[in-house]
């Protein structure tokens, strides 16, 4: 049957009116974008014939979009409710399978929700404990990262001092300088490097990681000793002035007698004529009760005070302080 032409027009005039009635009513429909003749941007392929708004590579089963990838962060709508958690812990070098296991202890009897685990699920979880898979390598290096994590943690370094011990504690792995040596004495060498080469300037001396660590003396200075030598790890010497904040912190000291003790240190430093080997902690006390002195400050704390915060004996801190008061003119 033939079709007579007014009758088209009729029927293409009738959609054009009809699309024009909805676009003005707020009901206009977008059109699906097309993709078609484009190319794979991963493989090249050519996309034949694509009527969708999407579709998928043949060859690499990418899917292709006419639209480009969002890339902004998902939005937030201030539901406090909701975790703003998206994805699990982030890689790090302070456990042995860097931070992407689950920790599922083999003995646990409920879920992340709290709910109790059935029979099955226990069975499951006893039989498929985290470590299981462990090789023994492996557990002697998260006993080793486990180690660090406790001693920085309570000597209240920071997480990115502890990444770095983490990360030379497995150099000297792979360079098979720990075998046969003390894994405790390593671990609390690493530890010492990491601290002395930051700069937050940390005050942390040697004689309070062998405080925290499990390994003899012996031993933490073997491991030290293998450091320097075999992997030619630099250890700084301590600076007397990463100890004063903390001091004059617990001492309640005012900033202008901190400020004494910081130039006190500098100029006992480019004194070229004092050469004498003093050990940096008793330094830093030295040079506190010399700046209250120097300073005339009437608010000063007891000399057991300051004794007690610096763990340094009252009888070398009054011997030392008159080594610091002679350089009284670089504060005036």
């Amino acid at each position: 049957m033939h079709t007579p032409p007014h009758s088209t027009a009729s029927v293409l005039a009738s959609e054009q009116s009809s699309q024009r009635d909805s676009t003005a009513g707020g009901h206009h429909r977008p059109q699906e974008p097309s993709v078609s003749g484009e190319a794979c941007p991963n493989c090249g392929t050519r996309i034949e014939t694509v009527d969708t708004s999407e579709a998928v590579c043949p060859d690499c089963n990418i899917v292709i979009s006419a639209e480009p990838v969002s890339r902004a962060p998902r939005p937030d709508y201030g539901d406090n409710e909701t975790s703003s958690a998206q994805t699990g812990s982030r890689v790090t070098l302070l456990y042995a399978d860097r931070g992407l296991g689950t920790g599922i202890d083999r003995h646990t009897t409920t879920d992340g929700n709290g709910r109790a685990l059935s029979k099955t699920q226990r069975r499951l979880v006893q039989g498929m404990g985290w470590m299981s898979h462990l090789s023994t390598e492996d557990v002697r290096l998260d006993y080793a990262l486990g180690e660090i994590r406790r001693m920085g943690g309570e000597l209240c370094v920071p997480e990115s001092e502890r990444e770095e011990a983490a990360r030379l504690y497995r150099r000297a792995l792979r360079e098979d300088a720990v075998a046969g040596r003390s894994v405790d004495g390593f671990a609390a060498a690493c530890l010492l490097p990491a601290v002395r080469q930051s700069p937050l300037r940390l005050p942390v001396s040697e004689s309070e990681i062998e405080a925290v660590s499990r390994a003899t003396r012996e031993q933490f200075r073997t491991a030290r000793g293998v450091l320097e030598v075999r992997l030619n790890v630099e250890i700084p010497p301590m600076d007397p002035q990463d100890f004063l904040p903390r001091a004059m912190s617990r001492l309640s000291a005012p900033r202008y007698v901190e400020r004494c003790a910081h130039r006190l240190l500098d100029a006992r430093k480019a004194d070229e004529d004092d050469c004498r080997s003093i050990s940096p902690r008793t330094l830093a006390a030295a040079a506190v009760h010399a700046a209250f002195d120097v300073t005339e400050c009437e608010d000063r704390p007891p000399l057991a005070a300051v004794s007690d915060v610096l763990d340094v004996s009252i009888s070398t801190i009054s011997e030392r302080k008159n080594d610091l008061v002679n350089y009284h003119e670089a504060y005036k």
